[in-house]
């Protein structure tokens, strides 16, 4: 099956990784700096050029990641939990669990990758002039890591959201105010503010007869806006969901199968009747010991289905993600969006007391968002 994010590995329990869109800004970037500097330096060789395009590039993009580093390693230590960090085309995201609860946290967590690049900029820099003498592509790429590094830290301090100085205003605001509703309002409207000058700046580079430069400055306008409306769709959808709980969202019908049961039995005797795609495992819901679903089936070939117990595939009740009756409904579906699942159970002192399906859970909040608007 293709996959769309390859894994390089992690780093204190943060998935580093890489989207297959990263691969398009890589080729354009070396291929454009080989040509910058061939152009720039006729007497180098196509392989020197080349290669000095390589080794820069790849010390960019790990300029990147310690960027993105540097917000999730303050994030986890002020208590945000953060899953991965992403290169992608327009750059690199950390992936937090959760927004900041206080404003000084989402100040020091937002200006840490400014800080971070401005420090690499200044550590290039350094180095280039340290290394003037040497093998002339040495100082070249150092010379060029510390001015985009540069531009990198500056550019993101732009007062626009989702950029690091868009969530530096936001905190700013926060603090001023007490108001976090005001400080995200502000945010939003900043970052609007922002991709529509993106937009306006593009346009004005593509009359100019620079169209490449003016359709890229229209794809990070297109993305900043992009992400601007979605976060702030977040933000109301919280807002409206306030006070709806895990257990307001709950079935109290709740499927279960009897762990002896073949999978045969309970694909065509629980499953196709009932509609479901899931069941917990275990006698009652005082004694759950695991769940099964549709795709827990597929590591088992269909012939050994008759002889194949529902609990030699389920997953284990220990390792099972749940939810408190009390868990905000933004939690629920956070979870369940981090982790690709399509149903929780509500538990409580190890007994289930209900279930969350996504789709039911979908149509609830749509019923919420109607009642309340």
């Amino acid at each position: 099956m293709f996959k769309s994010v390859l894994v390089l590995g992690h780093f204190r329990g943060i998935r580093l990784e890489v989207h297959i869109s990263w691969l398009i800004i890589f080729a354009l970037l070396l291929t454009t700096m080989s040509a910058g500097f061939q152009n720039q330096y006729p007497d180098w060789s196509i392989t020197t050029a080349v290669l000095t395009a390589l080794v820069t590039a790849l010390l960019f993009f790990s300029s990147i990641v310690a960027h993105e580093l540097g917000h999730s390693l303050v994030a986890i230590r002020r208590g945000v939990p953060v899953t991965a960090i992403t290169l992608f085309i327009f750059g690199g995201v950390a992936q937090m669990t959760r927004d900041p609860d206080k404003a000084d946290d989402e100040f020091w967590i937002a200006i840490a990758g400014p800080i971070v690049s401005f420090v690499l900029a200044a550590g290039f820099a350094l180095l280039a002039a340290m290394t003037s003498g040497w093998h002339e592509p040495v100082p070249v790429a150092l010379g060029w890591l510390a001015t985009i590094n540069l531009v990198v830290a500056i550019f993101n301090l732009i007062p626009g959201f989702p950029l690091d100085g868009g969530r530096v205003l936001r905190a700013l605001v926060w603090k001023w105010t007490g108001d976090s509703r005001k400080s995200n309002e502000m945010a939003f409207a900043s970052g609007k503010l922002v991709a529509y000058g993106l937009f306006g700046l593009a346009i004005w580079n593509m009359a100019a007869g620079n169209l490449v430069g003016g359709l890229w400055i229209m794809l990070i306008a297109w993305f900043l806006l992009n992400m601007t409306q979605a976060q702030g769709r977040m933000h109301m959808l919280r807002e409206r969901l306030a006070g709806v709980r895990a257990r307001d969202l709950a079935e109290t019908d709740i499927p279960l199968v009897d762990a002896q049961r073949s999978i045969e039995a309970w694909l065509y005797q629980d499953v196709l009747p009932s509609g479901r795609r899931a069941f917990l495992i275990g006698t009652d819901t005082a004694h759950v010991v695991g769940l099964v679903s549709l795709s827990d089936t597929r590591r088992v070939e269909q012939a050994q289905w008759p002889i194949t117990r529902v609990a030699d595939i389920m997953t284990p009740v220990e390792k099972l993600y749940h939810v408190a009756p009390g868990a905000k409904a933004d939690e629920v579906l956070q979870l369940l969006n981090e982790h690709g699942l399509n149903q929780i159970p509500v538990m409580e002192n190890g007994r289930v007391s209900g279930w969350i399906d996504r789709q039911r859970l979908l149509r609830t909040v749509e019923l919420h968002l109607e009642v309340k608007r």
